[in-house]
């Protein structure tokens, strides 16, 4: 190698001296005066040079022999060795060059003004003349040499590997009977582009995430809700920040009524403003057919309560609590045709003094096993242990008696079966982020019967809603996320990362949902959550680029490698609206683009001209006929706290008012 440069200096040297000889040359025959007053002019050279000269035309212009000097140190310049540099541009190279022939060029009309000459002299002008033509000569080997040493690519253009990590999209609209599409702006190749993220099977499940103000609820959800109703689907919607989701689903019923199924009616769940709830007793009769149904609502009660049990099978703290609220689930069921059978009748009667309730659950021999554990603590004179499993039941479920609950859920305006094509519903049941605790557990019993009650076939297609998953328990979500597809089930949840969710529902079912969903939707999220966005996007193939900068020699090398699409730290920084995920298709609408990238785009115009109502109107029709709302609410609440203490006190003064009997007394 060394040799070879050696060899190319040597070749490139004769167009050194030929270029050095003709501009020598060009100074001397065009200043030939000049060089005469130093002396430096002999007769016998300027005849021989005059012969030379000009009988041809090489030399009759001025610039023809000056260019062919200069050519000569161009082609010197470009075989020259040049060593890259990360600190030439080109703009300093275009300003070399123009410098350059401004001064070794520009300068020829000094050679025939004879003003300039009558004004400085021969002299003067003869050393500005060559001075100028010096530098000039000098920029023009810079500019070209220094085209040589500018980079073919330019460091740090891509700071953040941009162009790398962007990919194709989807770019064509694929609609369908359920599909939701949503339109997103995203860079490819680093120019703009517009797309849409195609969910042409939303039944397969659609999970949304994204840190507070990622924008994951006005991006994604808000698109969900609108385009389920014009599309004509029946809807549950657990709305956490209460009535934002409700508001927007009932604006957008009421643009699109026509499109939705005969005889759709909107219906609302709301324990603070019961004149703007409907009621529903969601352990109606008809909801509990069995023990092992009251065990299951129990269950799921007690869970809301105490999120630590969630995964706990067999603690003896969860199972009394549980066993406890099942025996007197299934008593309020059996009795009297069920007529007390209601949330509110069973939060009164667990609070009631054990030492009452033990014999009454007792005369039923369908209870004995869900009793044995307190009865044998209470015969057997441990108290202690007594007083820690009564703990454990109403640890929690006195909070529950409040006049709004009772009073949403002692009535039945509407029945659960919401996508029932002889009355479809849109049904939104509303939490209150400062009673979380107390609301989820009365909530979650609304969230299992409607579950329970649309995943059967021949019903009208349906859209399930929760908005922050693991502010509540939804006991069953799996399974109809596994099982709902073919009854045309849309679940779709949303929530800010799988450590939330772990910490709610426990690792195994957190696992579960996170495994089952097709479509997965992500805003802005960090840690474990940001690398499993990663590892769901996958890799691509990316160019790097390498570029060594040696005293001798540049070596630059390109190369391929397969890295991911979205970093997990770029997964992090998304700003609020930007989304990334994969989206799973349907049969006969697959897509070869099925990751995605973008911002939202979100026609706020239209949005807003959609919201006409502003708050969600008094939906109870009995406070004109019967007084206030509030006066009835209240009335209501004494009266189901009267029902109880009388069911207790008959039943307890009939089995005779004995507090040590809790022997089952025979029919």
């Amino acid at each position: 190698m060394k040799d070879e440069r050696k060899n190319l200096i040597h070749n490139t040297e004769i167009f050194l001296f030929a270029g050095m000889g003709l501009l020598g040359l060009h100074f001397y025959v065009e200043l030939e005066s000049f060089f005469a007053g130093f002396g430096w002019s002999n007769p016998v050279v300027v005849e021989k040079l005059g012969k030379l000269v000009n009988p041809p035309k090489f030399a009759n212009s001025h610039w023809l022999l000056k260019a062919s000097g200069g050519a000569c140190f161009v082609l010197f310049s470009l075989g020259s060795h040049s060593i890259k540099s990360i600190k030439i541009t080109w703009r300093s190279v275009f300003i070399a060059l123009a410098l350059g022939l401004l001064f070794f060029m520009g300068t020829l009309p000094m050679l025939t003004s004879q003003r300039l000459l009558d004004a400085v002299g021969i002299t003067p002008l003869s050393v500005a003349y060559i001075a100028l033509s010096v530098v000039g000569l000098l920029y023009l080997i810079k500019g070209v040499q220094g085209a040589k040493r500018v980079l073919d690519f330019q460091i740090g253009s891509d700071s953040f590997n941009e162009e790398n990590e962007s990919f194709p999209q989807q770019e064509r609209l694929i609609e369908n009977d359920y599909s939701i599409n949503i339109p997103i702006e995203f860079t490819y190749k680093r120019k703009k582009r517009f797309g849409w993220i195609n969910l042409t099977n939303p039944f397969r499940a659609l999970l949304v995430m994204g840190i507070p103000g990622s924008g994951k609820t006005f991006g994604i959800i808000y698109y969900v809700i609108r385009q389920h109703i014009k599309k004509g689907c029946t809807m549950y919607i657990y709305d956490w920040k209460f009535p934002d989701l409700s508001l927007v689903a009932l604006n957008a019923m009421k643009r699109h009524y026509k499109k939705l199924p005969e005889g759709t009616r909107f219906y609302c769940i709301n324990f603070d403003d019961p004149s703007r709830s409907h009621r529903c007793n969601p352990i109606a009769p008809v909801y509990i057919q069995t023990i092992d149904d009251a065990y299951e609502t129990a269950k799921l009660m007690m869970y809301n309560l105490n999120r630590k049990w969630i995964g706990t099978e067999g603690d003896i703290w969860a199972d009394s609590a549980i066993n406890y609220a099942t025996a007197i689930l299934w008593y309020l069921r059996c009795y009297d045709k069920g007529q007390y059978c209601t949330f509110p009748h069973l939060v009164e009667m667990m609070t009631v003094d054990y030492r009452k309730i033990f014999p009454i659950l007792m005369e039923r021999e369908d209870l004995e096993a869900y009793m044995v554990l307190f009865v044998s603590a209470y015969e057997g004179g441990a108290m202690e242990q007594l007083e820690g499993q009564m703990g454990s039941a109403r640890s929690g479920i006195a909070k529950l008696s409040s006049p709004g609950v009772y009073w949403a859920m002692s009535g039945n305006d509407f029945t659960l079966d919401i996508n029932n094509e002889k009355a479809p519903k849109i049904l939104v049941v509303g939490n209150n982020s400062k009673k979380k605790n107390m609301y989820s557990a009365a909530l979650s019993l609304y969230n299992a019967r409607v579950l329970n009650q649309i995943n059967v076939p021949g019903q009208k297609p349906s859209s399930v809603v929760i908005d922050e998953l693991p502010t509540i328990y939804f006991q069953g979500l799996d399974t109809l996320i596994a099982t709902g597809r073919s009854n045309k089930i849309a679940v779709t949840i949303a929530m800010q990362d799988f450590a939330q969710l772990e910490k709610d529902y426990g690792k195994t079912e957190a696992e579960v949902i996170r495994n089952t969903v097709g479509t997965v939707i992500s805003g802005a999220v960090k840690g474990t959550t940001a690398k499993a966005v990663e590892e769901l996007l996958g890799k691509n193939v990316q160019r790097k680029q390498s570029i060594n900068i040696q005293s001798e020699d540049t070596t630059h090398s390109i190369s391929t490698d397969l890295q991911p699409m979205m970093p997990a730290a770029k997964v992090a920084r998304m700003g609020t609206g930007t989304v990334a995920g994969v989206v799973a298709g349907g049969y006969g609408e697959e897509s070869e683009y099925k990751a995605f990238h973008g911002k939202v785009i979100v026609d706020e115009d239209e949005f807003k001209a959609e919201q006409k109502i502003k708050e969600l109107p008094e939906f109870s029709i009995f406070a004109k006929d019967k007084g206030s709302i509030a006066d009835q609410v209240a009335a209501n609440y004494s009266l189901i706290k009267k029902e109880v203490k009388d069911l207790v006190e008959q039943e307890f003064g009939r089995l005779g008012g004995n507090h040590s009997s809790t022997k089952k007394r025979k029919p």
